[in-house]
């Protein structure tokens, strides 16, 4: 299949052939192949036979290796290289690849080969082990996929873990702009470090994390202001960063750490953010208790209330005395989980109600 594909590239040598070569071989980087994977993978492109030899480190001695399309290690040459590159890493020749067609060259032989020498020479590079803080990175802001799970095993953390985002920030005007809220080791989940990103620390922390009033005083003394993100699995806490960021900016001298959970359906308006509406307390329970008959004469009071702007409005609204209204909204705060009528919690139930009212 792979030598029909090869074939077919002839008739587009120009765009999509290349193409297709460069892509085949960066997927191979991509997935962490070795030499003989590369090899195999040559060969098979190709449709014909494809060779390897590589120069030990510190030593004269070659290793050479050689395999035919279907995928048969044939140690002894048939024909001569019909084209070959050197493997360069930084100005040094750590061997040299090449291919064996019969007859006349193809017209993308020259790009296969120069891919195969290119993906060699990174496949042969000494790698690097990611840093714990890079691994830390890559997972709040991962590039694909397979960088988070990458991360995940690197910190040691498993991916369906519940955790939360502190985002943590000096106030403008105080004399120590490193100053950062300091996260116990046993709140972080597995290896996972504080970073800094964008003129914020970020800390990754057990779902459970929630401020404390000597976190708060510690925060307020630092001259620190503080967000905590709402609760999301690892692989997928990268989605709900921005609500970590979105807290801290509600932060003040009061209240110096603010949780998301307690904005509630307001994290809709974290910049950037496509927050699933799962994730946010407040709007599971409202549609959980809309869903009864009880519970949809509740927030219809709520409503009412909101729009009215007294108790007394909406029990006239409503033809109801103001202590039924006042009860039905003790009550419908008792399953959401916040004060729905109160004055600091009024824009987190408008916009509670706002999202149920789109469906």
């Amino acid at each position: 299949m792979q030598g029909l594909m090869y074939r077919l590239a002839e008739l587009d040598a120009d765009s999509a052939g290349l193409v297709r070569v460069i892509d085949y071989f960066d997927s191979l980087v991509r997935h962490g192949a070795d030499t003989a994977s590369l090899l195999r993978a040559s060969a098979q492109l190709a449709d014909c036979v494809a060779g390897i030899e590589i120069v030990e480190h510190g030593r004269r001695k070659k290793k050479l290796r050689r395999c035919d399309p279907r995928g048969r290690w044939s140690p002894e040459p048939q024909l001569p290289p019909s084209m070959a590159r050197d493997i360069a890493v930084d100005d040094d020749v750590l061997g040299t690849v090449w291919i064996e067609r019969a007859g006349t060259s193809l017209p993308l032989d020259e790009m296969l080969v120069d891919r195969m020498a290119l993906t060699a020479a990174i496949i042969l590079q000494p790698r690097r082990l990611p840093t714990v803080a890079e691994h830390s990175r890559n997972l709040l802001f991962p590039m694909d996929e397979l960088a988070v799970l990458t991360s995940c095993a690197g910190l040691g953390i498993e991916p369906h873990t519940p955790v939360r985002v502190v985002a943590t920030k000096a106030v403008s005007d105080t004399a120590d702009s490193s100053a950062r809220l300091v996260i116990s080791q046993d709140c972080t989940p597995g290896k996972a470090a504080g970073i800094e990103a964008d003129g914020e620390y970020l800390n990754l922390v057990a779902g459970s994390f929630a401020p404390t009033p000597e976190l708060s005083e510690a925060a307020l003394s630092s001259s620190v202001r503080a967000g905590i993100s709402l609760a999301a699995a690892a692989s997928e806490v990268h989605t709900i960063v921005a609500t970590a960021r979105f807290a801290r900016t509600q932060a003040s001298a009061t209240t110096p750490i603010v949780n998301a959970d307690d904005l509630g359906a307001l994290n809709l308006l974290a910049p950037g953010a496509r927050i699933d509406h799962s994730r946010i307390p407040d709007l599971v329970l409202a549609k959980e208790i809309g869903s009864t008959r009880q519970g949809f004469e509740l927030l219809e009071t709520l409503r009412t209330y909101l729009r009215s702007g007294t108790l007394r409005a909406a029990a006239d609204a409503m033809h109801l005395h103001h202590s039924s209204v006042a009860h039905r909204l003790s009550k419908l705060s008792q399953h959401v989980g916040f004060h729905v009528d109160t004055l600091e919690n009024r824009a987190r139930a408008t916009a509670m109600m706002l999202v149920l009212d789109s469906g």
